[in-house]
Parts: structure tokens; sequence; C-alpha cells
């Protein structure tokens, strides 16, 4: 077995509350919800209506036992490649509706296997440790970087730099002892530049050194977002949604 793939059905069965080999499996597989240790803690919320994943061609849902019923009677029978077109997701949300919920998002992951080492030439970046991240907090242009979680601290960064000015960071969290989250914020001016690319590309490359698995959620809307993790050497690896 691929070990990132490995990776990441494990972090998942720590997520939704279920046996590493419910996610190994080709069935769909669903849970009642009970925080584990290992699970992913960024916006860590123990009261989970439903939350729902799409890995390895089949489904994962877990949550309170009225979300987990309802979710069952309309993705149990299908394979979780066409679960999110318009008519399922549709019947998701009108569900959602009678239970007085709402979806909060539905977003790919990528993850980065292994490191690029990728030649930077004349580049000018920098390294930004734990003790330095504090006065991004209120810096507008970095709010993606650095989330200021206390349940998932960040740990790291990465500044380009242009004439001593930084245009674009890199940070990563440690969402769990498995797997750190990548985010990136470039300066408007400077976007378009691939400065974001480059961040991302760096960072994830000290984060696999320091024995971690990059991961890197967005948008299914936000193209200039995910092309920034496919050219970072990341590859899609799962689907989430979520409500509240």
């Amino acid at each position: 077995m691929d070990k990132t793939f490995s990776t990441v059905a494990t972090q998942l069965s720590f997520d939704y509350n279920m046996p590493l080999s419910f996610l190994l499996d080709n069935e769909n597989h669903f849970s009642i919800y009970k925080p584990q240790e290992g699970r992913r803690r960024f916006e860590d919320n123990p009261e989970v209506f439903l939350k729902m994943a799409v890995f390895n061609g089949k489904v994962v849902a877990t949550g309170k036992e009225e979300g987990v019923k309802a979710i069952k009677e309309i993705v149990e029978e299908r394979r979780g490649d066409w679960i999110f077109d318009g008519g399922t997701l549709s019947r998701i949300i009108m569900m959602l509706s009678t239970h007085n919920r709402r979806l909060e998002m539905v977003h790919p992951f990528f993850v980065k296997e292994k490191k690029s080492n990728k030649e930077r030439g004349n580049l000018s970046y920098r390294i930004i440790e734990k003790e330095e991240i504090e006065k991004y907090r209120d810096d507008d242009d970095f709010s993606e970087a650095f989330a200021f979680d206390e349940n998932a601290p960040d740990e790291i960064g990465v500044a380009i730099m242009e004439k001593g000015e930084i245009v674009s960071i890199a940070g990563a969290s440690s969402d769990s002892p498995l797997m750190w989250q990548v985010g990136v914020n470039t300066k408007p001016k400077y976007r378009g530049k691939g400065y974001g690319k480059i961040a991302v590309d760096i960072l994830s490359d000290i984060v696999i050194d320091r024995g971690h698995l990059p991961f890197y959620g967005t948008a299914f809307s936000h193209i200039s977002s995910m092309n920034v993790a496919l050219s970072s050497f990341f590859r899609p690896m799962w689907i989430e949604l979520t409500t509240n």
C-alpha cells in the first residue's frame, strides 16, 4: 500500500471514528461521532451533526445519530465518485434544512507525498519559525497563511522576499500529529508571478523533513488556489463535506 494513501486513511479513521479497515474496503461506512485522539483539530467542534468524506472511491460519514440516519438514506447505496453531483447535493441540502442545519463547505484536499527539492536560483526567501509567527496575528495580508487556532497551532512559515519586502507567506499548522495543513497568501500586487506556488513548495518540503504529511484544502471555485496546490507537487486525495 502507498505510504501516503495509508497515512491519509489512518488520519480519516481518527477523524471519522471508525476502524482503518473501513477506509480500505469498497463499502460506504457510517459512525456516530465521538472525538478520537489523533483527529484533525483545526476549528475542532465536538458537536458534529454531520460530516462526510469521499476517499478511495467510497463514502465515510459521521455525526449525531439523526444526521447519520438521514445521510444513509441518501447515499448508502451510491458510489462515492458521484456523491457530489447536483442532484445528490441538492437532496443533502434539503435534508439538512429539515434538521435546521446548513451546508458549511464541500472542499477538495490535496497532499504532497515527497519532496520536490527544486532549485530556486537567486530567489530570496526565509524561514519563519514558530516563535516569530505571533507578530503576523493582525496582518490581513497573510490571514490564510497563519490561522492562530489554539487547537491546531501554527508551526512554521516560509516568506518569499522581493527587494527586502515580504510578498508571499506559506504557513503550516499542526492539525494532527500525522498531518500539517498548509495555507498561503500573496500580496495583491504580486499575484500571478508564482510566488505562492514557490512558498508552498518550499514549506511543504520542510514539513516532510519534520516528519509530517503536508495537506492543502481549498474551495472548488478557487481555481487559482487549486493550481497552487498542483503546481507545488500536491495531488488530490479526498473531498470533504461539513455542516453547521
